[in-house]
């Protein structure tokens, strides 16, 4: 019988890989990788010593060694994770050699960093006493020393923000008093500074072309992915209408930009002599993409999976959508396991799963004549199975459920799109002013009012549904139990439809069944 999973091998990589993440995550037994790792490598030495006559019988061995092996690297590589977010608080005010890891976030009375200490190897978050006489900002890569008392974060309510920060491999934080600090002069080099820097100035560069606040952020939010400056009543906005994946740059954003690119080199056809160029270009400015935006790991991670589909395309091998996504997700763990912990990292990659297999078959599921009712349909069809695939997740971490999320999707996603063009047609604008600056004003005037235009439209749109009655269901949490019932659930009644097999549908209901036990017993305990 052919093993179904012959197709995406990287799944059985990531699945042992994933499991040592998640036993020393919660059992911490990291005394027990080297073992894993010894009887993984003997076992897989061991398969080659056995005669031909008996590999047949013993054909198991390899791989029970080295999904072991994998195991311990699960083991090893979160270990030493954890060991980066824990911290030993002495509770006294000491002085501490700093470097500014990230982009400074206002908050009210105070500047927060995103800080790494050398000497301590641990990063942490500095809270800068504000002084409006003093507004020297420091930028990622900027030393400094300061005299502060790290301390551990406290929870938020019913949320684990302690947990959250542990999980972002950030140890604690400290109050750094205006007098307390100072510059030491020294900058680090690292590609990540760097990428953030660049960042910045493309916000400076966005504030220059005279958006109004409200705009500013929605738009470095939508093309950079950086949140800090949107108000709560727009976040909220975004969230009541199941839109807020979108203020994340992602998959979505690198899926824009692949097709993007793709269709402006459309003139090179495939089987052409330079054809190679094609996807290597293409590569190219999807990684330039990621480096501007701040190389976030959402964008590594698309940037990975379609990078996969163009190597693939240049050797001429065809690929496999789900396996390009496994490997990423591989990687993506290998060297920063936590990443499973994120919520973001979840949802995104459910979705992308989703789409990948879920999508092709809504998509024929109707067959329509008319190309722009089938281009529609496609929208359609692929905001629902992403939500079918999140919900769950929703449900469990937010207790919230968008009610609209058909519709806003339906209009916002192309929105997302066509403000994407509109970006790149002002860099492009903006490279064609340098070298023809008497024509600057033409260049920058056209596709700048455009694009204010699509910011305001899409301001107009979330607030409208969101002032719809029932935008946003809510107190609708569920527990892990409850979350894995619902996946089960979901992929019972898929199997039934898209398999026709009556198996899928007795264990859908019995998902369901269950389900409703679950909630009768938690209702049972509530009760006084």
């Amino acid at each position: 019988m052919r093993n179904p999973l012959s197709n995406t091998p990287f799944l059985l990589f990531l699945i042992p890989l994933i499991l040592g993440i998640l036993l020393q995550y919660y059992f911490k037994i990291e005394y027990l990788s080297i073992a894993f790792s010894l009887i993984g490598v003997i076992a897989m030495l061991f398969s080659y010593l056995i005669v031909e006559e008996k590999q047949f019988r013993w054909r198991w061995l390899f791989g029970f060694g080295l999904n072991l092996f994998l195991v311990s690297i699960g083991i090893t590589t979160t270990s030493y994770s954890q060991q980066q977010s824990e911290f030993e608080f002495s509770g006294n005010k000491e002085v501490y050699q700093g470097i500014v890891s990230d982009t400074p976030q206002e908050k009210p009375g105070s500047t927060a960093y995103k800080v790494y200490l050398p000497n301590e190897d641990k990063s942490i978050i500095c809270y800068f006493q504000r002084d409006e006489s003093h507004n020297k900002i420091l930028r990622p890569g900027d030393g400094f020393l300061f005299q502060g008392r790290i301390q551990p974060f406290t929870n938020m309510g019913d949320f684990d923000y302690a947990r959250y920060m542990y999980n972002q491999g950030i140890s604690g934080s400290a109050y750094v008093s205006l007098r307390a600090w100072e510059e030491t002069g020294i900058t680090s080099f690292s590609l990540r500074y760097f990428a953030l820097n660049c960042r910045q100035q493309m916000m400076d560069f966005y504030k220059a072309l005279g958006f109004n606040e409200t705009e500013y952020s929605i738009l470095s939010a939508l093309t950079l992915g950086y949140q800090n400056d949107l108000s709560d009543d727009i976040k909220q906005g975004f969230r009541t209408t199941g839109t807020v994946h979108v203020l994340s740059v992602s998959g979505l954003h690198v899926g824009i930009i692949y097709l993007m690119v793709g269709f402006l080199l459309g003139f090179i056809r495939r089987g052409a002599k330079y054809y190679w160029l094609k996807p290597l270009f293409i590569m190219v400015l999807l990684w330039c993409y990621a480096f501007i935006t701040g190389l976030p790991t959402s964008v590594i991670r698309a940037s990975a999976m379609l990078t996969v589909f163009c190597v693939s395309d240049i050797i001429g091998r065809k690929s496999f959508s789900a396996h390009a996504l496994y490997i990423a997700a591989f990687f993506i763990l290998l060297f920063s396991p936590f990443s499973l912990f994120d919520i973001g990292f979840q949802l995104s990659f459910m979705s992308v799963l989703s789409i990948l297999y879920l999508h092709p078959k809504a998509v024929s599921a109707l067959k329509i004549e008319n190309k722009y009712v089938r281009k529609i349909w496609q929208i359609f069809t692929l905001s629902i199975v992403a939500q079918l695939a999140t919900f769950p997740l929703c449900l469990y971490y937010f207790g919230t459920f968008p009610t609209y999320f058909f519709i806003t999707n339906l209009l916002i996603v192309p929105l997302v799109t066509f403000i994407t063009y509109a970006v790149g047609t002002i860099a492009l604008a903006k490279m064609l002013s340098a070298l023809l600056p008497v024509f600057s004003f033409y260049f920058y005037y056209l596709p700048v009012k455009v694009l204010q235009i699509l910011v305001t439209v899409m301001s107009y749109l979330i607030h409208f549904f969101e002032s719809l009655p029932f935008a946003l269901l809510e107190n609708v949490r569920i527990s892990f139990l409850g979350l894995i019932l619902l996946f089960a659930m979901i992929v019972g009644f898929l199997f039934f439809f898209i398999r026709k097999k009556s198996r899928g549908l007795i264990f859908g209901l019995s998902a369901i069944l269950l389900l409703l036990l679950e909630q009768i017993c938690n209702n049972l305990k509530i009760m006084p």
